[in-house]
């Protein structure tokens, strides 16, 4: 169990994993620590396999950057037999699956893809690779650090530093069981740097091609779907847009979803703004969805940018993939990908 939550702690925001934990019956308290005391001391029995069932569920959609890959619908035997055919490994990665390495295992880490599973389930079925990218993050530190914490509370309001942290990675390759398009899930953690994703995603699209069953061209564009995601004001919430105006103004408007009404879209500022100008053109748009169930509240979402303005004015503006968030379940996920499918218009 312990390793369990370890685990957890490593992968998600305290907010998702509070909320996968109660799915899998585990009472909650204030916080990781307190959540663990209360564990450790209750001695109530946890269902230990619903909840590791739960978290598998989540590596394999949680915190993604996803392109899509069109395939011809004769290959999906194919490709779904040659997934569920991979080989597993025998690296630390595969062995602790799906768990978190040791310590010492991740600082020893490398950045080669390694496979560690195959994994099903009524959607598709995938290949989880895993692999160690060392990322920057930042940390608060605590004034009773300091020789003479007082001192340091009067002349700051916070202490901040930087730390590289090696970051164990799974990255998916999905083929649906009803979609005609192969998904490249490159794990987009806190901290990661937009070039290491698309430079993560050319290798594992080098790892699919050399199947020699199918080979992988270019991403679907979703560009498309931006300007249909940001006019239709019944499609979940906008938090967060970037747009050039055409009076050569950039403009990067967020706004934290603190009420139900919380919407970029209508909010005042926004709505005067676009008003005294002919147009904008936005090339990045963050859309989140809210879903209440067994009082637990859902959060999905989507980002998607172009390279700038000048990528959003080009003759074929391009917008390679799409950054999905907060999918506790795989059904999170799926509804996002089928929301951006709407919108993207990849049926048609």
């Amino acid at each position: 169990m312990q390793e369990l939550l370890r685990s957890m702690r490593h992968r998600m925001t305290w907010t998702n994993a509070r909320m996968l934990l109660r799915m899998g019956g585990v009472s909650t308290s204030h916080g990781w620590d307190q959540t663990l005391k209360k564990v450790t001391e209750s001695g109530v029995k946890v269902d230990y396999g619903k909840l590791e069932d739960c978290f598998v569920e989540h590596l394999l959609c949680g915190e993604k950057y996803t392109k899509l890959y069109p395939v011809d619908p004769a290959l999906r035997d194919a490709i779904q037999t040659k997934i569920a055919n991979a080989s597993v490994g025998t690296s630390p990665a595969s062995a602790s699956y799906p768990y978190l390495m040791s310590e010492k295992e991740l600082a020893e880490g490398t950045g080669d893809l390694n496979v560690v599973q195959v994994e099903s389930n009524e959607d598709g079925v995938g290949i989880i690779y895993s692999s160690v990218l060392w990322v920057k993050t930042r940390e608060e530190i605590s004034f009773e650090d300091f020789d003479h914490p007082q001192d340091m509370k009067n002349r700051y309001e916070e202490v901040i530093g930087l730390a590289r942290k090696p970051v164990q990675m799974y990255h998916v390759v999905w083929m649906p069981h009803h979609r005609d398009f192969l998904e490249i899930r490159v794990d987009a953690p806190r901290g990661i740097i937009e070039a290491d994703i698309h430079a993560l995603h050319s290798r594992m699209k080098d790892e699919v091609n050399a199947w020699g069953v199918v080979k992988l061209e270019g991403s679907v564009n979703l560009f498309p779907a931006v300007l249909p995601f940001y006019e239709d004001a019944t499609e979940g919430t906008v938090t967060q847009m970037t747009f050039q105006t055409t009076t050569g103004a950039i403009k990067d408007e967020k706004m934290p979803r603190r009420r139900r009404d919380a919407d970029q879209r209508t909010e005042a500022y926004h709505v005067a703004g676009k008003e005294a100008v002919e147009a904008i053109a936005i090339y990045r748009i963050t859309v989140e969805w809210g879903f209440a169930e067994d009082d637990l509240n859902f959060i999905p979402s989507v980002t998607l940018g172009a390279s700038g303005p000048a990528g959003a004015q080009s003759k074929d503006p391009l917008i390679s993939g799409a950054l999905v968030k907060n999918c506790v379940r795989a059904s999170d996920y799926e509804f996002v990908i089928e929301r951006l499918g709407k919108k993207a218009k990849l049926d048609s």
